[in-house]
């Protein structure tokens, strides 16, 4: 059981325990990342998540939850794989993190619910922008001020 403390907090080690024991029994788990690293795909605290236990092999392009060696959980999609060990690449950002482990994956998005329309991870719209994507790397700081610049018009 969980341990919380005088005020009612549960440290996020314990909170991640509860989480991966019910994702790993196949109960899906929803939801709404923060900070800016998935902008423009997933804004922070408006858009969601949708995880899954890892019911089959990690692939380049899938959204997955990850704890980084410093304990830390993140939300990125894969870059790509080599040699079993998995280098990730937030939509905002340009540089690849990795290797991660596969064992420091902790359930990968199913889908994601984007201005409240939800989307698939494995469907053909989803892949193919997510590979445009990469391919535009080198030019995200540009594109993103871009459309920062013009959603703020609107």
């Amino acid at each position: 059981m969980t341990e919380c403390s005088e005020n009612g907090k549960v440290s996020m080690d314990d909170w991640m325990k509860l989480v991966s024991g019910r994702i790993a029994a196949g109960q899906k788990l929803q939801i709404s990342p923060r900070g800016s690293s998935m902008y423009p795909l997933l804004v922070g605290k408006r858009d969601e998540v949708i995880l899954t236990r890892l019911d089959r092999p990690l692939k380049r392009g899938d959204i997955c939850m990850f704890r980084r060696y410093d304990g830390t959980y993140v939300i990125h999609s894969i870059h790509h794989i080599d040699h079993g060990n998995l280098y990730f690449l937030g939509e905002s950002q340009i540089y690849i993190e990795g290797p991660i482990a596969a064992e420091q994956v902790v359930a990968r998005a199913e889908s994601f619910i984007r201005k409240g329309r939800e989307y698939s991870c494995s469907s053909l719209w989803y892949r193919m922008m997510h590979e445009i994507w990469i391919f535009l790397r080198p030019l995200r700081p540009i594109l993103i001020e871009t459309y920062r610049g013009v959603m703020k018009r609107h």
